[in-house]
């Protein structure tokens, strides 16, 4: 009965999405999805076109059959799912939306998926002006099985998105070449210079942020510019919005004040200052292989004065080979200086894998909980160290180590996951 009345409202809900864009025809639909990288680059995307344009764009996370639709309207799932009153109250504000004047001209859209077949039905009726794929990489493996499976997954964006654009360097060409290939207009992004829009990286300073120019077709249009983001994925992040701004007709003094003003969110590579002046990248929203690795280079890659610190989570919902994709990000992690693992995974595979590619076992501690890694680590900080963390939710939960390395402890309230639903959570899981 339940699996019944949510496939009813998530029917009506849909249907008023249609009916919404067929009442409007000059709003914008831009949708983002990816295996990772999505929240970031849609956000990203939402600062640069609100220089230009009303914008609508949720900072959270709602890919779910009800959760997806509900965005269009800016809202959100009642806290009691089968609530009548609270139904009737949303779909009331839909109608007055549809019959009234949106307040919108684009609204940006995080599409992702669990299972096969997700994102070709939200395409049944949402119907992009643009679609943006940032990566194809391995993600929920135990539904998908394989990475050709997560790429026709993914891929299916481009079946309901009238302009693609396309992460060159995180979606192979191969994929691109098989599903992408028939598509009436198709731009890439990225870092690599063979991308039509691109960022090219100068410097990196923890405090000050990332130098780095944007380039249309390998052309410098907007140099010296510095943003508030730090590591490949964020400015990659930048990359995309330059393209869907750029699509959208902006000005090149539009989208550099829009990059310029983008910030990550909590757990996104955010800089705290830590214990004994020590500094803190904090990438503790979640994690997956290629996240690991391009996480690790940037703490292999920022100027330091002491040690580089890897606090490394388990990553969850890898399937068959999770043990194989444990071992891969271990080798990754041997350059540091100190690793720190959570998790039954971490500490079964990937410390291993960092020791047996080069790493002192010396300077590998394994951890059965994040209060155990902050612990360890508080007493060992050193003035001019830089400590990375990372690592997925359930079982882990990194950001609660860095908790204890925060030299001011309000930074707490600008962590992820500090909500008092999650705090009783964690407070369950590890018994504390």
């Amino acid at each position: 009965m339940k699996s019944f009345l949510r496939r009813l409202i998530a029917k009506g809900l849909e249907g008023a999405v249609v009916r919404l864009v067929r009442a409007n025809p000059k709003l914008k639909i831009v949708a983002v999805g990816g295996s990772v990288g999505k929240t970031s680059t849609k956000l990203a995307i939402a600062a640069v076109l609100a220089q230009k344009y009303r914008v609508l764009v949720q900072p959270g996370n709602y890919n779910s059959e009800i959760g997806l639709p509900l965005m269009v309207f800016g809202q959100t799932v009642p806290a009691v799912l089968f609530n009548p009153a609270a139904w009737l109250v949303r779909f009331i504000r839909a109608e007055r939306q549809i019959r009234g004047d949106f307040p919108y001209d684009v609204v940006v859209l995080e599409v992702g998926t669990d299972h096969p077949g997700e994102i070709a039905h939200f395409m049944t009726y949402l119907k992009p002006g643009i679609g943006v794929l940032t990566a194809v990489t391995p993600e929920h493996m135990e539904y998908f099985g394989d990475l050709d499976a997560v790429a026709a997954e993914e891929l299916e964006l481009a079946a309901g998105s009238k302009v693609m654009v396309v992460g060159r360097d995180d979606v192979k060409a191969a994929y691109r070449t098989k599903y992408l290939k028939h598509h009436p207009d198709v731009v890439t992004y990225g870092l690599s210079a063979e991308s039509d829009y691109s960022a090219r990286i100068k410097d990196v300073d923890l405090v000050g942020g990332t130098d780095c120019a944007l380039l249309k077709h390998g052309h410098a249009t907007i140099v010296g510019l510095t943003v508030k983001v730090y590591g490949e994925p964020a400015i990659k992040a930048v990359a995309a919005a330059y393209a869907v701004g750029d699509l959208l007709e902006m000005s090149r003094e539009e989208i550099e004040q829009g990059v310029q003003s983008f910030v990550p969110i909590a757990g996104r590579m955010r800089i705290f200052t830590g214990l004994n002046g020590s500094t803190l990248i904090d990438d503790t929203y979640n994690s997956s292989p290629d996240a690991v690795v391009a996480a690790v280079t940037t703490l292999q890659n920022v100027p330091v004065t002491g040690r580089r610190i890897a606090i490394m989570g388990s990553m969850n919902e890898l399937g068959a080979e999770s043990p194989r994709y444990h071992g891969e990000a271990g080798a990754v992690c041997a350059g540091v200086d100190m690793l720190i693992t959570i998790g039954d995974l971490a500490n079964t595979h990937l410390g291993p894998a960092a020791v047996q590619a080069g790493l002192d076992p010396r300077n590998w501690k394994p951890a059965d909980s994040p209060y155990a890694a902050g612990e360890f680590l508080k007493l060992l900080l050193q003035s001019g160290d830089v400590v990375l963390a990372k690592g997925s939710q359930n079982g882990v939960f990194a950001e609660e180590a860095l908790k204890l390395l925060l030299a001011d402890p309000a930074d707490a309230n600008h962590l992820v996951r500090q909500s008092p639903f999650w705090l009783a959570k964690k407070a369950k899981q590890f018994g504390v």
